[in-house]
């Protein structure tokens, strides 16, 4: 690593900057841009580079696209998710990344935003009216039903759903832990936490094992297995050849992964922003009455709600659910004027990018119409990331807008959610940017009248 690069404050022998990110890590990330582009960054004995730079995070997300692998947080949990297409590289992620993306067409999605719905009717029907329910729980559960439904479909019945479901909040906690320990000492011990994370992704690969097992043995009509249907007719686009049915499991973990935990905490924020300014909350729930009405949702609604976009792409902007991405160099290549050598960890935190004053005036004001006076697209490249960009960017991006928008819609226009008097929300830093808990009152929104458009 070049020496020419400033080293961030805080450093101690023998410990780098672990007692600072300890200490604070939101706000030590945040405080990085004032001390250059990139600054090393010491994790123990482990000297890394973070990048603040919009475009200097533009070109390791496009132009340096082949002289990066993933890093070292992804290969500690390499074994439990196996090689999809979260943690392939080069040639390798081209190829998977072409197999999948199908699965993500607009019409299948079509046929996503009717689950999408179904759930969130669902798990929203048993809310009491004058009750209490803990948000961050609740939308994860709506979320891990969604995907869970979405990708086995109708193969499996909805105590299955509810099962796989069930055991994604332990795999994705297992996935945080290891992704975020220090060493690879503490995975390794006979501690009850790792036994509970290889008993929860054993029985995940048990289960989704199954649900390929069904749907071989039962001739099922492919649009009745979500998903895993597309995933078991893809074929490599150079040899032809099918996914096996490790990489089959490889993939829906990785896709899991990706799709899960992110959006539950995204949803959780937005309704706790939504809380906190009633005004914005109202000018949704006229939208979606104007546009909606009372009949069910359809993905062509997205595209109509030009407000409640604006909503979301502020949410993922001051609420950014990831807090930092990884890369490694496998060689040598030159950077923002420095010189970057294999085997180098470099880092760069949408959290913090999305959150720096320069680029967003007040940037921890909640305001939707932000994006009216600059939207995402007059920004430097590399300014606002909340899918990643270059050959990396997620492939399943339409379809989490279009999850957002069908949860928020469904929601607001049968309910409101407040804050009791007196609770105190905090964000906690893990590999996402969690509530520390999130009590809401629920109470049913009020009737409003839809005027026709002439």
């Amino acid at each position: 690593m070049s020496a020419s690069y400033a080293t961030a404050p805080g450093r101690l022998p023998g410990l780098g900057h672990a007692v600072a990110l300890m200490r604070g890590p939101l706000g030590f990330l945040t405080s990085l841009r004032t001390h250059g582009d990139l600054v090393r960054v010491d994790l123990g004995p482990m000297p890394s580079l973070f990048i603040t730079s919009p475009s200097l995070i533009h070109t390791l997300l496009t132009d340096r696209k082949d002289l990066l692998d993933k890093g070292r947080f992804y290969d500690k949990v390499r074994p439990l998710t196996g090689n999809g297409v979260i943690h392939a590289y080069g040639d390798e992620h081209r190829r998977q990344q072409a197999m999948i993306k199908p699965s993500f067409h607009r019409d299948e999605i079509t046929r996503y935003v009717e689950v999408m719905r179904e759930v969130t009717e669902e798990k929203s029907r048993s809310w009491q009216a004058g009750g209490r329910i803990p948000v961050d729980r609740v939308m994860r559960d709506i979320t891990f039903n969604i995907l869970a439904r979405t990708m086995f479909g109708s193969v499996v019945d909805r105590a299955a759903h509810e099962e796989l479901a069930a055991i994604l909040p332990t795999v994705l906690e297992a996935i945080m832990w290891r992704t975020v320990s220090p060493g690879d000492l503490l995975e390794k011990l006979p501690l009850p936490m790792n036994r509970r994370f290889d008993t929860a992704f054993t029985q995940l690969r048990e289960a989704i094992s199954r649900v390929m097992l069904a749907y071989r043995q039962n001739s099922v009509e492919p649009g009745e297995a979500g998903m895993l249907s597309m995933l078991l007719a893809a074929r490599d686009p150079d040899t032809g050849r099918a996914m096996t049915d490790e990489e089959l499991c490889n993939q829906i973990v990785s896709v899991t992964m990706a799709g899960s935990e992110t959006a539950a905490t995204a949803m959780a924020w937005l309704f706790y922003e939504l809380a906190r300014h009633p005004e914005i909350e109202e000018r949704v729930r006229e939208e979606v009455a104007d546009v909606v009405g009372d009949r069910d949702f359809e993905l062509a609604d997205v595209g109509n709600l030009p407000y409640s976009r604006r909503v979301l792409q502020e949410l993922m902007r001051v609420r950014q659910p990831i807090l930092v991405i990884s890369r490694r160099a496998v060689r040598d290549f030159p950077l923002g004027g420095g010189h970057v050598r294999a085997g180098t960890e470099l880092f760069y935190s949408p959290y913090a990018v999305h959150r720096d004053p320069d680029l967003f005036p007040d940037p921890l004001r909640f305001d939707p119409d932000r994006w009216l006076d600059k939207p995402a697209t007059q920004l430097p490249k590399g300014a606002y990331t909340p899918f990643g960009a270059g050959p990396r960017h997620c492939v399943g991006e339409q379809f989490a807008w279009a999850m957002m928008h069908v949860v928020l819609g469904t929601t607001i226009r049968r309910w409101r959610l407040t804050l009791p008097d007196g609770v105190k929300i905090k964000e906690m830093p893990w590999a996402t940017v969690n509530p520390n808990h999130m009590p809401m009152t629920v109470t049913p929104a009020p009737r409003r009248t839809r005027v026709a458009r002439e």
